[in-house]
């Protein structure tokens, strides 16, 4: 799998299946995912990483990040791992009644991308599972509430925009900052992504009445180098074609399809 992240930071690509609330992304990275998370991170159990802030578990022989080393982990160049695979968890004491057949799935996770049962263990509470490779170019992620997810979309895409295309020599020119997108107008987008939704950001038209955003659904993709390589044509074939439309005046954000 190719590494060139650079190519996908300014779009965002969701390939998502609702009813496992499973959701596979091109250009989300780790850092914009848990900045924009409805509710932020405290521990998680590393599977799959390449880290130094870390505590070690003797019971699983995983490593671990407690809250006070989160923002280290948020901060870091979590793209150089390679793979980065984890999940949340509530308690640190919780790791060490884990079963060997629970430590046996865990492992498994990590290495195949799936689960053998279930991604939530109950005893762990965990609310995400993040299974990446090359962070932000492929990433494949469950979550145990839906909301989680479009909460984190509501809020990802301005995020992006705000630090989106900043000059380094224009010291002073202030940011935009954009609202989040309201939840009524993320479960429109939702049903598309189904069937492969691109949100391209690279396209983005700034008009007298706000921003223009193009989406299209280009089809289900496990593979970003397909749509990188293809994107041009995959626009053109679009199955169907929407806007992200930010209105100035309002100050929100609506869905337009055509």
């Amino acid at each position: 799998m190719s590494g060139g992240s650079d190519q996908v930071k300014d779009i965002i690509y969701i390939n998502g299946d609702r009813r496992n609330h499973c959701f596979l992304t091109s250009g989300i990275t780790f850092r914009e995912f848990a900045s924009n998370i409805p509710s932020p991170l405290h521990n998680v159990l590393l599977l799959k990483h390449d880290f130094e802030w870390t505590d070690y578990n003797y019971h699983t022989l995983l490593e671990y990040v407690e809250e006070e080393n989160m923002q280290k982990l948020i901060s870091a160049d979590v793209e150089q791992f390679g793979e980065f695979c984890w999940i949340d968890f509530d308690d640190v004491n919780d790791l060490e009644e884990l079963e060997p057949l629970e430590i046996a799935e865990l492992l498994y996770l990590a290495h195949k991308k799936e689960p053998i049962g279930k991604p939530f263990f109950p005893l762990l509470k965990n609310k995400y599972v993040y299974l990446s490779h090359d962070d932000g170019w492929f990433n494949k992620m469950y979550y145990r509430k839906l909301q989680d997810f479009t909460g984190l979309l509501s809020k990802v895409i301005p995020y992006k925009l705000g630090s989106f295309g900043k000059k380094r020599f224009m010291l002073f020119q202030k940011t935009k900052i954009y609202p989040a997108i309201a939840k009524e107008v993320v479960n429109q987008l939702l049903p598309f992504t189904e069937d492969g939704l691109l949100i391209d950001l690279t396209n983005k038209a700034e008009t007298r009445r706000g921003l223009e955003i193009p989406v299209y659904v280009i089809g289900s993709f496990t593979n970003t180098d397909e749509i990188i390589e293809n994107l041009d044509e995959l626009k053109a074939e679009a199955h169907e074609r929407a806007w992200l439309l930010f209105d100035k005046k309002d100050q929100e954000w609506k869905w337009a399809t055509e």
